[in-house]
């Protein structure tokens, strides 16, 4: 699983501490800060034998490298390649992280203040806001087929290749309720 924005690391870890031993859990965040929070509350953990230190990889940045038995990895970069105005990757931590969508079979993304697309910021055959064509497409052009993508009020674009399999309301006080939105891609 790859958490996509995964912030401080709440859901990786809880991941980590959820799941079996072979269930590999990783996240990338863009944020320098949050990154370190979720790094920290991981060597928190290891610290107190919630995670055996062989079952994980605290990575500062993306550009280290990651071992094949690791179960849960902290990725400080840019999920989106190319030009960012706020963030640059190296080309080397570009590639490490397009190696990881590749390689994912569930994404997840807290994606709520995420612009949509500029073109279709409504889909009505659907229902609901579409993320701008830089995640549709980013995370379809890197995402195996079959990949499944559940993302928070605002869907994956249809156009790009994800189908909406599911949409579930949930309470989330801080935005006066969410929808979650399942999809798969289906190239």
């Amino acid at each position: 699983m790859v958490d996509v924005g995964s912030g401080c690391g709440r859901l990786v870890l809880y991941a980590g501490l959820t799941r079996s031993d072979n269930w590999d859990v990783t996240g990338i965040e863009i944020g320098q800060q949050l990154h370190l929070l979720a790094v920290n509350s991981l060597q928190r953990g290891i610290n107190e034998d919630l995670f055996k230190s062989g079952d994980v990889v605290v990575d500062n940045n993306a550009s280290s490298s990651a071992e094949e038995s690791s179960q849960l990895t902290f990725y400080n970069g840019n999920v989106l390649p190319g030009k960012d105005p706020y963030f640059q990757n190296t080309q080397s931590d570009n590639d490490t992280i397009q190696s990881i969508l590749s390689q994912a079979n569930l994404l997840f993304a807290y994606s709520t203040v995420w612009e949509t697309d500029s073109a279709q910021s409504f889909n009505p055959d659907i229902g609901a806001m579409v993320l701008s064509s830089k995640w549709s497409q980013t995370l379809a052009s890197t995402c195996q087929n079959g990949a499944v993508a559940i993302t928070t009020d605002r869907v994956l674009n249809p156009d790009d290749g994800w189908k909406l399999l599911d949409r579930m309301d949930v309470d989330n006080p801080s935005v006066w309720g969410s929808v979650g939105y399942i999809s798969m891609l289906q190239k």
